[in-house]
């Protein structure tokens, strides 16, 4: 009958999964009775023949069914004419959930290799109990397996983009390099120019003279404008080195316990090492947390990111919670928005009477990645004061009036929204 229900007898679970554990507290102490074959009716037509264990239990009679042909365990109790499922294991279908009725069945012969049956005890009970436990560390151990799969495939994915900051941010010299040619010879280049072919007397010829550089400008920048722009996108490669450097240890040192983890759970043979996996590798299955009752937690109306120089962004999740995030700001803490273009309110709290460049730079390239100039090589932000800033009464969701307003132009730089988007702050 064992072959029926596994293939070889399991080993001892002490830890076992839920419904399992529901399964055994059910069955615990009670005394096997009888153990036949049976077929039940459905429809007219009779199903395949399925093991009946009938165990007196304190709270009465109950009858553990396996049925192979289904791979489904199911647990009976006795009802108004006739038994009713008070429990189904991980093989049971739709027809088989429990508080369904089961359907009236008669004794068969067994067949002679099964007739090992009529001599059961206790021991087969125990075997029936087992083999289902054993399913459901099965089934645990082969969802660990995909979670922790999928984990270091993430991973890996977040590792390549951070050697590719990490590219970016080691050519910060290259920047600083053109900057200073640049800006030795500003006053020899026309504004407009596209380009500008400099002398760079740091790199010479075998015969002593300079090797020409051309410089590829923005013809809309002043040739010094040109030149700033090189300056400072270097300084805040040179000043993302850092956080690329932890990151790249950070997420090096995860994706390694992700790989050891996936090896260790291909070993597992009980429901024990499985939890043990689980709770190291954080990759339990998600369950849902109760909530409180009459305390619902509540959201948060914006993203909260971190500036290169510390200070708090806070970015609206949406129209309506653009709304929200206006409410909450001060009259002094800044505000910007992408110029001429639908797309998110953005506040810099408490940021002084001379607000820090560079934290208005990495506001403004938030405001601009999230808008609907994202993708574009710039956009310009507008930011003035909150106290400036108007909701006209009636105005759709997200729709404010400004003044008093100043206009930055943002370029997309890679390296430094990367930066900015990894600091955000987990939502409450």
């Amino acid at each position: 009958m064992l072959a029926a229900l596994a293939d070889e007898r399991p080993t001892s679970i002490e830890s076992t999964p839920r419904s399992q554990a529901t399964l055994r507290s059910a069955l615990e102490g009670g005394t096997l009775t009888s153990a036949r074959f049976e077929t039940a009716s459905t429809g007219g037509r009779e199903s395949d023949p399925a093991i009946r264990l009938t165990v007196e239990t304190e709270s009465g009679i109950r009858a553990l069914i396996a049925e192979p042909h289904a791979g489904a365990l199911l647990l009976l109790a006795p009802a108004e004419g006739g038994e009713r499922i008070v429990w189904a294991g991980s093989g049971a279908g739709a027809a088989r959930r429990p508080g369904s009725t089961y359907p009236k069945a008669v004794a068969v012969e067994p067949a002679a290799e099964d007739r090992q049956v009529e001599g059961a005890d206790q021991e087969l009970l125990r075997d029936a109990v087992a083999a289902e436990e054993a399913s459901g560390v099965a089934a645990r151990k082969k969802d660990l397996e995909k979670r922790l799969r999928a984990k270091a495939q993430k991973l890996r994915r977040t590792l390549a983009a951070i050697e590719e900051d990490a590219a970016r941010a080691g050519a910060a010299s290259g920047d600083r390099r053109k900057g200073e040619l640049l800006a030795a010879h500003a006053s020899s280049v026309p504004r407009g120019a596209r380009e500008a072919r400099v002398p760079d007397w740091a790199d010479l010829d075998p015969d002593g003279s300079p090797r020409e550089v051309v410089l590829r400008l923005d013809p809309a920048l002043s040739p010094r404008e040109n030149a700033e722009r090189w300056f400072k996108r270097a300084q805040r490669y040179a000043a993302a080195l850092p956080r690329i450097a932890a990151r790249r240890a950070e997420v090096s040192a995860a994706l390694e316990a992700a790989q050891a983890l996936l090896e260790r759970a291909g070993s597992i043979r009980d429901a024990e090492g499985l939890r043990a996996v689980e709770a190291e590798g954080g990759a339990a299955p998600r369950q849902k947390r109760p909530s409180r009752p009459g305390r619902p937690q509540p959201r948060v109306p914006y993203r909260t990111f971190t500036s290169a120089s510390g200070a708090r962004i806070l970015v609206g999740r949406s129209a309506r919670d653009n709304d929200e995030l206006l409410r909450a700001a001060r009259g002094n803490d800044l505000w910007l928005h992408a110029r001429g273009v639908q797309g998110s309110h953005v506040i810099v709290p408490d940021p002084g009477a001379a607000p820090d460049p560079r934290t208005v730079r990495d506001a403004a390239l938030l405001a601009a990645h999230f808008s609907s100039a994202r993708g574009s090589e710039g956009a310009e932000v507008a930011w003035t004061r909150r106290k400036h800033v108007r909701k006209p009464k009636g105005a759709a969701a997200g729709a404010v009036t400004f003044t008093q307003d100043r206009t930055i132009r943002v370029r997309l730089d890679d390296a430094v929204l990367r930066a900015l988007l990894a600091s955000e702050e987990a939502a409450v």
